[in-house]
């Protein structure tokens, strides 16, 4: 029996990801700078860019104010308009840089109350700059010595509810909007507070634990107590405490001590009880009135909702874990019918006789994630558009059209699309305007919910004939998701109470009633003659579908209650002083970012191992360095990753394979490898899946190092293959390939074939299944394919030759042709998601698998037996610093031939920095 001890990268068995660029199309570049500021921007984005400048000063300008500590250097501005929806990081390594998205946020829940969404985006990200950037005592010293290195920033490597709860508090200034509240007063009635030890566990955002964002919720309304029970002095002071600080995360408590007197656990069990207190009240006032819904659905998801003035129920159903559906509600039997699966809709309609229309995110050859329309017919998707981003749909009412909605380069459009895919522009607006949810009424006339610039979300008319919106309502509250009942009468949800609920207005005398009464909120009103109101109501485990058969008014509303304050007379951002317009240079910025040390270790090796990776601000340069030196053997590798545009990409590598002696029966015969790989690639992409097309060219060099037997160390092959490769991806857990082959050089002549099947399957219980399938075959003359060991090259695209075999020695079976086979049953055991207090450790999810593989190789006049390998593993997700993920993985795998299978015992850690 061996034991092997891996302690680095894991490498999981699914092709790598591809980089990513932000110069889509070639565009020009060009940057600007302030004061304090540097921004990167594409040149037709001139003014945005000097608006952003304008905005991001007078944020550091508020910033100064209520921090201690300011950052030195300047922080770069990178613009983006690559996705179609909001967002924005901030990173301080190696230089303090933010993105920012010109797209407004695809969902109004996420930007209610937000006037000002660019200032509102600059002040989140740089607050975490601000915050991040914190130094003192021996960090300062350290800093000034060695440099921006990750350890001298305490702040980054702090609980991730600290950072983002602290850039909430700022960006909002204290007042959390009604979405917000609603989670946290649905935390406070589940009667299930989460403790410190789960909140600092939350790494990242993960849509398969509630409430979405929890780290950002509880991080808020946490930081908001620190403030106002001990002042923003205290708070102050901890920051500073805590920043100088060289080991980060053991001092927290320390810190805490220093500034508020006690550790942050009993000012947690402080927090949690001042939660109970200060929702006490609005839970009472909730509970008063009942309008007798029923549930409709048991399970929580999260649903886009349509019906085409039918009697059936159309939804999109998604519950981030098993993915998202199709789905009509059969009122007879109370249950769903299945139509498709597809994930990544943001808008969904039906039209009796032209059937279902989608706004699916698809992400193209530039790794761009815009929106598109498919239309579902007979079981069958259509493509209706290519790379128009259109994320709001309608069907006209004759159905030989849709109405789509969009934003480009930060401008707002309406379009008409028919279904033989003519586009006309109907409307555009200015910056500032955002259109959210749409409707048709019976009558074809379009309403939706618009923001202007200092206002909040207000219903609008459509005016076709003079191509504006005229206001139906005026009020400061948000007015979104809107469906007709019939002519005249409007469903939507808003918040005019601070809570989220159904309303009906009637379109010609304004009258308003409210119809739910749920102590979260409502939302996505549909209305079906059969069921009457159907909604969703957000409870503190999700979405859950409901109805009303006999709907009447719980209150009427006065509109005139919520007029809008008028804040077009605010004073604009003062302009900045600014420098001249250059073009952009990204070779300064191009400096590592993310950093791994790790060490593995078998029976063979035992490898020290230090990486680097970074790219650009523009990321049109990315590489990656990865050096090993093996203390064993004395030997050095290394690997040098290279990528440009998306485009194309270079991998030169040395490494070294231990192979098995049959004198010996021993892996005492080492051998080197030195391989290059060109490739480059084009993927055509459709629904839910995409369809790449890549060239490529494969060099390694072979020499026998070491043999015990007195094999020449001298002898050498190379190989040099050019070739094409045909990828596919469904991006719902199947991928296959069919790569081809030719020598072109070296000490092989010939031609390759080489072709592989994966796939994996969530099953009920938290069960998973994985397959991988996977063939070749080579000319007579043309280097052979080696079968055995852990780990194999089903995750290079060109030269493979090494398949994995588990139970197996590396080189078990050599041939001209090969079969492997695998199958994976996992379970997830138990999902821990807790830290060790605010100690920088944690535990996030246990999980098991257990295998079966079988592979043979062969040449054309001799057959080998096949071999059969078993074997199961434990993976313990471990993690580091907050969120750092480290898998642990405990393996056992078994040949089971009694001559050539082995007995392999492992344990495999990643860590990466």
């Amino acid at each position: 029996m061996g034991l092997m001890m891996y302690f680095g990268m894991y490498t999981p068995t699914i092709l790598a990801e591809e980089p990513v660029a932000l110069n889509k199309g070639g565009h020009q570049w060009l940057m600007q700078q302030s004061q304090h500021f540097i921004v990167h921007f594409r040149s037709d984005w001139v003014q945005f860019a000097a608006h952003s400048l304008d905005i991001a000063e007078k944020v550091h300008q508020d910033l100064a104010s209520q921090f201690s500590q300011m950052p030195t250097d300047k922080t770069h501005l990178i613009l983006e308009d690559d996705e179609d929806s909001n967002n924005g990081n901030a990173i301080p390594i190696p230089s303090p840089h933010i993105h920012l998205s010109l797209h407004p946020p695809r969902n109004i829940l996420n930007s209610e109350g937000n006037e000002k969404r660019l200032d509102s985006l600059i002040r989140h990200e740089y607050t975490h700059i601000v915050h991040m950037e914190f130094n003192d005592r021996a960090v300062t010293r350290a800093r000034d010595i060695f440099g921006r290195q990750l350890l001298f920033f305490p702040h980054f490597l702090t609980p991730h509810f600290l950072r983002e709860g602290l850039a909430i508090y700022i960006e909002k200034q204290g007042y959390y909007d009604s979405f917000f509240a609603m989670q946290m007063r649905m935390e406070v009635v589940s009667g299930q507070l989460a403790d410190l030890s789960q909140v600092a566990n939350q790494v990242v955002v993960d849509n398969s634990l509630l409430p979405a964002g929890i780290a950002y919720l509880y991080g808020a309304y946490f930081i908001d107590y620190l403030t106002k029970t001990y002042g923003e002095e205290a708070f102050q002071h901890f920051l500073t405490d805590y920043s100088g600080y060289l080991i980060p995360g053991f001092f927290l408590n320390r810190s805490a001590r220093h500034a508020f007197g006690k550790d942050f656990f009993a000012l947690w069990e402080e927090f949690r009880a001042d939660l109970i207190t200060q929702f006490s009240d609005q839970i009472a006032q909730s509970k008063e009135h009942s309008s007798g819904a029923q549930s409709l659905d048991s399970q929580p998801f999260s649903y886009l909702l349509a019906n085409g003035e039918s009697d059936q129920l159309l939804a999109w159903r998604n519950n981030y874990v098993d993915g998202g559906h199709l789905a009509m509600w059969d009122s007879e039997k109370n249950q769903w019918h299945y139509l498709s699966t597809i994930n990544g809709l943001t808008s969904l309609d039906t039209h009796p006789q032209q059937g279902i229309v989608v706004s699916q995110k698809n992400q193209n050859q530039e790794e761009q994630k815009f929106n598109d329309l498919y239309r579902y017919v007979d079981g069958q998707w259509q493509s209706l558009t290519e790379q128009q981003r259109f994320t709001q749909v309608r069907w006209s009412l004759d159905g030989q059209s849709v109405f789509a909605t969009r934003h480009k380069h930060g401008l707002p459009e309406l379009w008409n699309v028919t279904l033989d895919g003519q586009q006309t522009r109907l409307w555009q607006g200015s910056f500032g305007w955002i259109i959210g949810d749409m409707a048709l009424s019976p009558t074809g006339e379009i309403y939706a919910s618009i923001q202007q610039p200092f206002s909040a979300w207000n219903i609008m008319r459509f005016e076709q004939k003079e191509q504006s919106w005229l206001a139906v309502t005026e009020t400061s509250a948000t007015e979104h998701q809107l469906s007709f009942i019939k002519e005249g009468e409007l469903l939507f949800s808003a918040d005019y109470n601070g809570h989220y609920q159904i309303y009906r207005m009637d379109l010609t005398s304004l009258q308003v009633e409210q119809l739910t009464n749920e102590v979260g909120g409502a939302f996505s009103p549909q209305w079906i003659a059969s069921q009457g109101l159907i909604y969703q109501a957000y409870e503190h485990d999700g979405y859950h579908l409901r109805h009303i058969h006999a709907v009447t008014a719980l209150n009427d509303v006065s509109l005139s209650s919520y007029a809008t304050v008028n804040e077009a007379s605010s004073a604009p951002i003062s302009t900045t002083e600014k420098s001249e317009i250059t073009e952009d240079s990204q070779l300064p910025t191009l400096t590592g970012q993310d950093w791994t040390s790790a060490w593995q270790s078998d029976d063979n090796q035992s490898l020290v191992i230090f990486e680097i990776s970074g790219s650009d601000n523009l990321e049109r340069h990315q590489y990656g360095i990865q050096a090993a030196w093996d203390t064993k053997n004395t030997l050095g590798s290394y690997q040098l990753d290279y990528a440009y545009e998306d485009l194309w990409q270079a991998i030169l590598s040395r490494e070294h394979e231990f192979n098995l002696n049959p004198l010996t029966n021993k892996e005492d015969r080492i051998v080197r490898q030195d391989n290059l790989t060109l490739k480059s690639d084009y993927s055509l992409h459709g629904i839910d899946d995409d369809l790449t097309f890549g060239v490529g060219t494969y060099w390694q060099k072979v020499s026998l190092i070491k043999s015990p037997q007195g094999t020449s160390s001298a002898q050498a092959s190379d190989e040099w293959l050019a070739g094409t490769a045909l990828q596919w991806d469904d991006k719902l857990g199947h991928y296959a390939d069919l790569v081809w082959e030719q020598n072109v050089g070296g000490n092989y002549s010939g031609q390759k074939w080489q072709a592989q099947w994966m796939a994996h399957w969530n099953l009920p219980g938290s069960f998973s299944l994985s397959t991988h399938l996977a063939a070749g075959y080579a000319d007579s003359k043309a280097k052979p394919f080696k079968l055995g060991g852990y780990e194999g090259d089903q995750i290079k695209l060109y030269g493979r030759h090494q398949l994995a075999l588990s139970g197996y020695s590396y080189g078990a079976q050599v041939g001209q042709a090969y079969t492997t086979q695998s199958i994976t049953l996992s379970h997830l055991i138990y999902r821990v998601n807790r830290n060790w207090d605010v100690w920088p450790i944690g535990f996030g999810a246990i999980s098991g698998s257990v295998f079966i593989n079988s592979g043979s190789s062969w040449n054309d006049n001799q057959r080998y037996q096949a071999l059969t390998g078993v074997g199961a593993a434990v993976q313990i997700e471990t993690i580091g610093f907050y969120f750092y993920q480290l898998p642990v993985i405990i393996g056992y795998n078994h040949g089971l031939d009694s001559q050539l299978g082995k007995d392999q015992v492992y344990i495999k850690l990643s860590a990466q920095f």
